[in-house]
This record gives structure tokens, C-alpha cells and sequence, in this order.
């Protein structure tokens, strides 16, 4: 009976992975390749051991070649996939650098759409903001050296993502919000950035 029962579990274990894991195909589906993308976000982080809650929210619009727009009320950063424009608003400062020069040149569309590159585990599905959406979890063994949990939850429709969950390596909780994302076509000038009047430029090209 037991060995029954055992039987029964993995083969409901290899169901739900194989529908989560064609769930993930889906949502990589639909952004295709190249695809220029733009989206409001809010970002929820729990800091571990403290409690302490930092919130960010913004804009940011993505193409090929490292070129992205991204805004924050306290921060702006354009890349045309050469230069990079780091502006802070508050005090009126801009940093350009190359990207050549950048340790890390990974888009922050790639950060937020990183669970592309996991697996699938399981999925169920469940309602956010009054609509039903498929919850997945994720192996992040790919990402082991930064995270030990990822989850993210799909449009039930299109399998675009819309909430995503990660605990990284030092227990601190962070959750991401995805709101108006659509597809769209951006020339040059939307990675270019023209600084305000009175802006102290420092290039460090």
C-alpha cells in the first residue's frame, strides 16, 4: 500500500512539473527574442535580521545591446548600450561611464526576468489583484551563489509575469510588482539622456 501511495506522489510530482515547467515556456514565449519592452514596477525588500522594509518603484523601458531606461524618483539611469548616464535628481549630479568599464552589464530587465533561466517545480493557481494567475515555484540552482528561493506568478492569459519573489542568500526577502508591461518599438533617442540645466556632469569615460 505504502508503495502504491509512493507511486501515486511521484507521478503527480512529474504532472505538476511538467506543467509548471510548460507554463515557463509559455512566458519566455511571449517576450520572444529582442523584444522591447516597457513596464512600471514596485519592489518590496524585508532586510534580515533587522525588519527593516526599503520600497522602490518606477519605470523602465528595455531593448537589445544593453540599451534600457530606467526611473526612480531618486535615481535615473539610461544606457544606449555604449555610454551610461547615472543622474540622481536629489542632488542634481550626472555620472557617465562606458559600459565596457561596467563589472556587471546585465540589463535590469534581466534582473527582474531571471526566473526565464530557472526550472519549474510546481504550479497552482491563485489570485492576485482579483484575477486568477498561475503561482510557480522555481529551482534557483542556476542562481545559487545569490538566491535559495524564487516564485513567480503569470498571467493567466499570456503568461506574462507579473509578481515575482525572491529570498536571496542572507535571508533578505525582496517582492517585485509588475504592472503595465506591453511591447513596443523605441528609436535611439529613448536611451539617450539629456541632462537638466545646472546638472554637475562628472565623465569618468
Amino acid at each position: 500500500m505504502h508503495k502504491i501511495v509512493a507511486l501515486l506522489l511521484l507521478a503527480l510530482t512529474s504532472v505538476f512539473a511538467t506543467q509548471a515547467d510548460s507554463l515557463l515556456k509559455c512566458s519566455a514565449n511571449y517576450f520572444g527574442k529582442d523584444a522591447e519592452l516597457k513596464f512600471s514596477f514596485q519592489m518590496l525588500t524585508r532586510v534580515s535580521g533587522t525588519g527593516e522594509e526599503m520600497q522602490k518603484s518606477g519605470t523602465l523601458i528595455t531593448s537589445s545591446k544593453n540599451r534600457f531606461a530606467l526611473a526612480m524618483p531618486d535615481l535615473q539611469i539610461m544606457s544606449d548600450g555604449v555610454n551610461l548616464w547615472q543622474y540622481n535628481p536629489l542632488q542634481k549630479q550626472l555620472l557617465i561611464k562606458l559600459i565596457s568599464d561596467l563589472e556587471n552589464k546585465l540589463q535590469p530587465s534581466e534582473i527582474l526576468f531571471r526566473y526565464l533561466n530557472t526550472k519549474a517545480v510546481s504550479a497552482k493557481k491563485e489570485v492576485w489583484k482579483n484575477k486568477s494567475v498561475h503561482a510557480l515555484k522555481l529551482n534557483p540552482d542556476k542562481y545559487k551563489d545569490q538566491f535559495k528561493s524564487m516564485d513567480v506568478w503569470l498571467n493567466q492569459n499570456d503568461c506574462s509575469p507579473v509578481r515575482l519573489h525572491t529570498i536571496d542568500n542572507f535571508g533578505n526577502d525582496t517582492w517585485y510588482s509588475i504592472e503595465n508591461l506591453t511591447k513596443e518599438k523605441f528609436s535611439e533617442k529613448d536611451f539617450k539622456f539629456k541632462a537638466p540645466y545646472g546638472t554637475d556632469e562628472i565623465d569618468m569615460r
